[in-house]
């Protein structure tokens, strides 16, 4: 056994005994586990709600050419909100504590994927579009950071343009996409704030794609996980409250910020490297995970998945296994001329997982695993209850 097959061994067995465990104490019907899916959608609807309050008050221009009371702009409308509107404070909590949630529940998402081995083959769909919904909430929070406008603010915007820059041919494209002009101006705030409220909404697209294999993907978990979830991000908010830093100035400079892990770590990996290697590095590790699901035969010896075949004989058109299938893998394809049913099932043998839920599903012994027959399942049934 390989270090990499001893490693996904240990750690499936580690998610399977803490698994065993929470069911013992939460029981599995409010096992978070059996919603690691739906743990991070959760938290995206609570970040629509919260950032929909917020956008109500928010000014998107960075105008501070006479600094007074008076000045109204994004740094000032945030403090507004902050301090002034009722609940406001605990609004903008929400929002940024939500976020970081988000990020941890899909981290413990795609491990959770990893370890128990359910990436590879049928799923690799659902695991590429998976590494790109993470690419995109990582930015969409990082440019959260941009519209509060303070030091920090300033910062992270200097940092990206000066990243965008270290691109060959593209770079100055980028840059003035990014600052919707040449330089820093109300037009770069407007421009934060459409790609902050425009790339969360296509979210729900690439959503879309990442549940599109699944015949009943879990999109919500119960009520009462629910209620736990958003009381852990409560509980944190009035803990640690948030601040902004001081207002950005265009003339200033920014000498240091309290840095956000989740969202931040990018711009640390940023300043700690040359900017060639750091682009390196983040191509590098997007483009390896989302490689994960390939067939590495040089380095996992990974058996062929026998997809599950109908026995036309018996096969009554019932449907029952197309119902049942989680992956989409059985079609139900009109019958040859001469049958007595309208419709047969068929397998896609490249969606077929082999898991055998379309055997159980079956009344009529009618579809069977290659490697495993319905009628030895049956024997070892028998042998397990006479044992007994």
């Amino acid at each position: 056994m390989s270090a990499y097959e001893q490693l996904i061994k240990s750690g499936n067995k580690f998610f399977l005994v803490f698994e065993d465990m929470t069911n013992k104490v939460m029981t599995s019907k409010y096992n978070p586990l059996y919603y690691h899916g739906a743990l991070p959608q959760f938290y995206l609807w609570v970040l629509f709600l919260s950032g929909l309050l917020l956008f109500a008050y928010y000014i998107p221009t960075v105008d501070n050419a006479y600094i007074s009371k008076g000045i109204i702009n994004a740094w000032t409308s945030v403090e507004y909100i902050n301090d002034k509107i009722p609940f406001g404070a605990v609004v903008r909590g929400i929002h940024r504590y939500a976020g970081d949630a988000m990020v941890i529940t899909i981290l413990l998402h795609a491990l959770r994927v990893w370890f128990t081995d359910r990436y590879r083959q049928y799923r690799w769909l659902q695991w590429f579009s998976g590494i790109v919904l993470l690419v995109m909430v990582l930015f969409i929070g990082q440019t959260g950071y941009y519209l509060v406008w303070d030091e920090r603010s300033l910062a992270l915007t200097r940092m990206t343009v000066y990243a965008f820059e270290g691109i060959p041919f593209i770079g100055p494209t980028l840059k003035e996409l990014f600052l919707n002009g040449d330089t820093i101006s109300n037009y770069t705030m407007a421009n934060f704030l459409f790609i902050h409220i425009g790339l969360s909404f296509s979210l729900l697209f690439g959503l879309w794609i990442h549940y599109v294999r699944m015949t009943r993907p879990v999109m919500t978990p119960p009520p009462a996980i629910n209620y736990v979830l958003m009381a852990l991000v409560l509980a944190v908010v009035f803990m640690f409250p948030i601040t902004s830093g001081k207002i950005a100035t265009l003339n200033g400079t920014p000498t240091g910020f309290e840095m956000d892990w989740f969202f931040l770590a990018p711009y640390a990996l940023l300043n700690a490297v040359p900017l060639g290697a750091y682009w390196l590095i983040v191509i590098a590790i997007t483009v390896a995970l989302c490689l994960l699901p390939m067939p590495w035969s040089f380095l996992i010896k990974e058996k062929p998945v026998d997809a599950a075949e109908v026995v036309l004989s018996k096969c009554v058109g019932c449907n029952l296994c197309y119902l049942d299938c989680p992956y989409q893998a059985i079609e139900m394809v009109p019958a040859p001329a001469g049958s007595r049913f309208k419709l047969l099932a068929t397998v896609l043998p490249y969606r077929c997982s082999g898991c055998g839920v379309c055997v159980g599903a079956c009344a009529f012994d009618a579809i069977d695993l290659p490697d495993l027959l319905d009628s030895a399942v049956d024997a070892q049934v028998k042998q397990i209850v006479e044992a007994k």
